[in-house]
């Protein structure tokens, strides 16, 4: 069987995410947002193995605020971020992995 979330809800500064195995994940905002996996914040590589981040932005009280999730297939959710980055694909094995 297949790893799958039964049900996401925001709490205060936390996402908390219980899912299919009856395990249960609470995320501060501020973690998922500072390991936040698209290629402009944790960067990228190219063919040859060099690794590409764009540069650093200033993050304030909007940053850490969640507009809106959705999830994408069986596999991620996206969250949408207050001051309109929304580019990580949180995969439910790295929702899993953050702490």
């Amino acid at each position: 069987m297949s790893l799958s979330i039964k049900n996401i809800i925001s709490l205060n500064d936390e996402l908390g995410i219980s899912w299919s195995d009856k395990q249960e994940t609470y995320l501060k905002y501020s973690t998922l947002r500072d390991n936040c996996p698209c290629a402009s914040c944790s960067g990228e590589h190219d063919i040859f193995g060099n690794k590409y981040i764009a540069p650093n932005k200033t993050k304030n009280q909007s940053s850490y605020t969640i507009e809106k999730i959705t999830k994408i297939g069986h596999y991620a959710i996206r969250i949408f971020w207050k001051d309109g980055h929304a580019e990580g694909l949180f995969t439910y094995d790295l929702l899993r992995k953050l702490k």
